[in-house]
Order: structure tokens, then C-alpha cells, then sequence
């Protein structure tokens, strides 16, 4: 009997120390996990913080002004001229007559009483009216036939995105109201695509710079670095839809 109940304790025994062993060994590898991964999470967040683009609070960036006005006179072509503005900064000498004659471009009234739609071409006549305007689609379209994949859509993205972007030093295409504020006088056309709303307050400019309080523009009408109000600014845009274009480097 006494055998027995020695056996009994000597593997009771083994089955602390095994669980003792066990449990220091465990301890070990958690320590060691913790240790080793806080310097790689260091690792991760010293990586993205030195990848993360530094904005400055404040820009106005030196971006050659065009008139739409100069002789050939483009009296609707502030799209255009905005995009020429942005391609010669980037170095692509172009005039604003040459991109008119090269985007695409829509009847501003069809035979059976349906209007162009400015989302696939140029609404009318440009250099004379009547006309109309152009959105992002087609403006994109062209400017990638100068720069390729270089031009890209920021439309629908966040003002703050736009921001980024002159904040690295690139000039943003958009379309904005001709008061820079929302406007209350809207038309609902037919189209061959549908039924859109459009205003005929709608022009467009190249943001240039930015800082607390106001946004910098050059204003195709013959006004480089324009001070607007920011906050109206933003509005007019959204009101509009959003869009916007771009041209990395």
C-alpha cells in the first residue's frame, strides 16, 4: 500500500513540474512575442509617417494666367483655358484655341428638341455662343491626350483631397459658379442621356493656392491668383458636383 501511495505522489510530482516548465515556457514566448513586435510596429509607424506627404498650411503656386479673352477670343472656353493654364505649368506648351478645336463637343439643340448634355462634349459654340459649358468627362479625356495617365480625376473626391494636391504643388482643374458662391437658378434639359440640371452661372478656374481663410484662383477672365472665400468656395464646388482634375508629375 505504502508503494502505491509513493507512485501516486511521485507522478503527481512530475505533473507539476511539467506544468511549472510548461507554464515559464509560455510566459518566455509571449514576452519575447511583445518584445520583438513593438519594435516593428515602431518600425511601421517611423515608415508612414515618413512617407506621409507634409502640406503646408498655406500655398499660392506660380501658375501662368491665359485669358479666354486674348485674341482668338474664346467667349465660353474658361474649361479649356483652365486646362491650358495647368498643362503649361506642367510644361506642355498648348495653347487654349488648340484644346477648343480638340475637345469634344455637343449641338446645343438637337432636331427633335433635346439639349446637349456638357458630361459628353462641349455644349454649343465656344467662341462665339451661344454655348454652354463642358464637365470633367471629356476635359479629362483631353488633357490625357497630351499627358496620358499623368491627368487624373479627382472629381466626387473631398475638397481636402483637392487641397493635398496644390498643397504638393500641382494646380487643380475645377468647376465652380461665376459668383464663386451657390446659386439658386438651375434648368432641368432632356438630353440624349437623360435628364440633367444645369446652370448657366457654371464656369471654371484653376485652383492655385490656398490658406486659413481663402482659396487662390486663375480666373480665365484675366485674373491671376485670386483671392475667394473659402467656405463659399468649397460650396459653389460641391454644388456643381464635385469635380475636379489634376496632373501629377
Amino acid at each position: 500500500m505504502k508503494k502505491i501511495l509513493i507512485a501516486i505522489l511521485v507522478v503527481l510530482l512530475l505533473f507539476i513540474s511539467a506544468k511549472t516548465i510548461l507554464a515559464v515556457k509560455f510566459d518566455r514566448q509571449e514576452a519575447i512575442q511583445v518584445t520583438e513586435a513593438a519594435p516593428l510596429k515602431t518600425r511601421i509607424v517611423a515608415l508612414l509617417a515618413k512617407e506621409a506627404p507634409s502640406i503646408p498650411d498655406s500655398i499660392i503656386l506660380d501658375v501662368p494666367l491665359i485669358n479666354q479673352m486674348d485674341q482668338p477670343i474664346l467667349y465660353n472656353g474658361c474649361e479649356v483655358t483652365s486646362l491650358a493654364m495647368i498643362l503649361n505649368y506642367h510644361g506642355v506648351k498648348v495653347t487654349k484655341n488648340e484644346l477648343a478645336e480638340k475637345i469634344k463637343t455637343v449641338p446645343l439643340n438637337y432636331s427633335n428638341g433635346k439639349k446637349g448634355n456638357p458630361n459628353a462634349g462641349f455644349v454649343g459654340d465656344m467662341a462665339h455662343g451661344p454655348g454652354l459649358g463642358v464637365y470633367n468627362g471629356p476635359v479629362l479625356e483631353l488633357a490625357q491626350k497630351y499627358v496620358g495617365d499623368k491627368a487624373v480625376n479627382l472629381t466626387n473626391h473631398s475638397f481636402d483631397d483637392v487641397l493635398e494636391k496644390v498643397g504638393q504643388g500641382l494646380p487643380v482643374w475645377v468647376i465652380t459658379t461665376s459668383s464663386f458662391a451657390p446659386v439658386s437658378v438651375f434648368q432641368t434639359w432632356n438630353t440624349p442621356q437623360g435628364q440633367i440640371k444645369i446652370t448657366f452661372s457654371e464656369h471654371s478656374v484653376a485652383i492655385t493656392g490656398y490658406d486659413e481663410n481663402y482659396i487662390y484662383i486663375n480666373n480665365p477672365y484675366g485674373e491671376k491668383n485670386q483671392k475667394l472665400n473659402r467656405a463659399s468656395f468649397i460650396k459653389a464646388w460641391e454644388q456643381m458636383g464635385k469635380q475636379a482634375i489634376v496632373i501629377e508629375k
